[in-house]
This record gives structure tokens, sequence and C-alpha cells, in this order.
């Protein structure tokens, strides 16, 4: 029996991991996202929404939800509602290509999907307090 084995560059290329969309033609569909989220060379007018580096799964996730309208937001709605899923991919994958900005203040943080939201803790009820003593009698106050 005869064994062959697998050549490194195919192996090479099983583990490369796969963008779902194209970065090249992201870039390109992305000139109206610029101005707010930023490229490789500006950082946009809101560095609090700067995309680069972000995961394009998750950006594409949350970008089709602004596109059917599960997300309300006026000028993301208006943005992405003649993209189609395929254009919206390429621009994720362009985003996700550039990596995070150079040139960010230390103060100021990035919003994003890489962490997931910190659940807020409900607080316990405290017992309410009862008039009553232990054996059902009123409690008095001598």
């Amino acid at each position: 029996m005869k064994k062959t084995a697998l050549s490194p560059l195919f192996v090479a290329l099983l583990a490369t991991p796969v963008l779902a969309g194209d970065p090249i033609v992201g870039k390109q569909k992305a000139t109206a996202c610029v101005v707010c989220h930023g490229n490789e060379n500006f950082g946009g007018i809101f560095y609090t929404l700067q995309l680069a580096g972000r995961d394009a799964d998750k950006l594409t996730v949350k970008t089709l939800k602004y596109r059917t309208g599960k997300i309300l937001h006026p000028m993301m709605n208006m943005a992405t509602a003649f993209y189609t899923e395929k254009e919206i991919e390429d621009v994720n994958a362009y985003y996700k290509s550039i990596g995070r900005p150079f040139l960010t203040g230390p103060f100021i943080k990035i919003q994003g999907d890489d962490a997931a939201p910190a659940q807020a803790a409900v607080p316990a009820m405290p017992a309410p307090a009862m008039p009553y003593g232990a054996a059902g009698k009123v409690a008095s106050n001598d």
C-alpha cells in the first residue's frame, strides 16, 4: 500500500484563514464609510467608531442588522440600504485586513465587538421588613 504525503504548500493553504469577502474590492466599496469609520491612513471623524482590525464576521452580522432595520440608526440604515450582502462582506474584509490604527488616543476606547459586553449584575432585593414577630405577634416598640 502506497502512502502519499501532503505537500507543505497544500498544508499551508489549508491552514490559512479565508476571509468571507475580498478586501481589495472592499476598499473600493468603502469610500462612503471612510469619513466616519476611517481607513489605513485616516482614523475617521469619530474615534470611537473605527472599524480597522475588527472581526469581519461580527461586522457583517451587525451591518446586515443595520441594513434590514433590526438596529435603528438613521445614518447607518440609509448608508447600508443599497449594499448587497457580498459588498458588505467585502467592506468588512477590507477593514479586517488593515489592522488596528497606529495612532489612537491613549484614553479613547474603541467600541467594538471584540469583547462581550459586561452583564450588569442584578442587585439582590432585601427582604421586606415584617411588622410581626416570630410567633405572629405584632412587634412592639418597647
